[in-house]
């Protein structure tokens, strides 16, 4: 872990959950006795002051976030407790409601205990040069495929200053020599790879950027494949994304994230 560089507090509640194509985002409310420059941090979500936790503190966080909705067209939930939240609409209409969504994050404390979901897909790598590590490909139903750009999902970025009063979340996972090393499995799913020293890489997932094709033939499927590449890709490549949406088995059922090339 980092230094502590001055980041304010980060909490568990209230946090903030935004709507994606794939899935939800989940993004840690900041709060701070004075203002703060620090890195990553989204303006709006930082609040400065005590007081925070009043109902005139929740009043100022709604209003901070239903200004941010209007603005962006946006969808936000302003999640309280486990059992509370305020659903905020684009158009700034509030829903208050008792089942909070959930949201993915790379913060290492607010995926401590949360397991990390993902879609299943078949994954086929791509040479060097393209501009995404992988393909993914997706039988929605027998009309609808999609072939989406894919890269290892991050399980958790452990590049983070120290938060007072929290544990490091990277303990127990540092070798001697006080680096990350890899555990088999974190957050529920295999774990395939370090980054940049300090993150945590899981399967291989759709991006948020795809590419949908409805009721596809082998032409469209080579086409899309060379879309998302950047490049013309070999046959092979093509061929083994026509087979994971038409396998030759069809009374196989595939399920989870698997290669198919």
């Amino acid at each position: 872990m980092k230094n502590d560089d001055g980041q304010p507090t980060r909490r568990e509640y209230p946090h903030v959950i935004t709507q994606g194509l794939r899935q939800n985002h989940r993004w840690m409310l900041a709060v701070s006795n004075k203002k703060t420059d620090a890195p990553g941090v989204v303006e709006d979500f930082v609040f400065v002051g005590a007081g925070y936790v009043d109902d005139a503190g929740r009043r100022a966080i709604v209003k901070r976030i239903n200004g941010r909705a209007r603005t962006s067209r946006a969808r936000y939930c302003v999640v309280w407790s486990p059992d509370g939240c305020t659903w905020i609409e684009g158009d700034g209409m509030l829903r208050e409601g008792k089942t909070p969504p959930l949201g993915n994050s790379a913060d290492p404390w607010a995926n401590a205990s949360q397991p990390a979901t993902v879609e299943w897909c078949w994954t086929i790598e791509l040479p060097k040069g393209a501009e995404w590590s992988h393909i993914c490909v997706r039988r929605i139903d027998a009309n609808l495929v999609e072939i989406a750009p894919g890269e290892p999902m991050v399980l958790a970025d452990f590049n983070e200053p120290d938060v007072p009063g929290l544990p490091d979340p990277a303990a127990g996972l540092l070798g001697p020599d006080g680096k990350l090393v890899a555990p088999r499995t974190y957050r529920g799913q295999p774990v395939t790879g370090i980054r940049d020293e300090w993150t945590l890489l899981g399967p291989v997932q759709p991006q948020e950027d795809g590419t949908f094709l409805r009721n596809p033939w082998p032409d469209d499927v080579a086409d899309a494949c060379d879309a998302i590449a950047g490049m013309s890709l070999p046959r092979r490549i093509h061929n083994a994304a026509w087979q994971a949406i038409y396998p030759n088995q069809t009374d196989v059922i595939y399920v989870g994230v698997l290669k198919a090339a």
